[in-house]
């Protein structure tokens, strides 16, 4: 079982398909993905899912070469978020591809 199965779930069984093009198209940042708007929610996020969030990072570097450019300079709460919507934004855009 891949750990990033886990997170994938939860992105699938939370957002609607309108919900996850918002996501993918706007970015969390826009506000769109409710339940990941404050610290308090993606930090929650961050450490049930954390193995599941840097699977997903590290798959995402293999397939494009490039590291996430996510620093823990800004503090844990701010790295933490990025994490979460990171993987958010990546697990929508490929969850909408699917479908098209």
């Amino acid at each position: 079982m891949s750990h990033s199965n886990q997170f994938v779930q939860f992105m699938a069984n939370t957002y609607e398909a309108d919900e996850l093009r918002e996501i993918a198209e706007h970015g969390c940042a826009s506000g769109c993905a409710g339940g990941m708007i404050y610290y308090s929610e993606t930090i929650a996020l961050f450490d049930k899912y954390r193995d599941d969030l840097f699977e997903i990072m590290e798959n995402w570097q293999d397939e494009t070469g490039e590291a996430p450019n996510i620093k823990l300079t800004d503090g844990f709460a701010q790295f933490a978020n990025n994490v979460v919507w990171f993987c958010a934004e990546l697990i929508a855009y490929e969850m909408i591809q699917g479908d098209e």
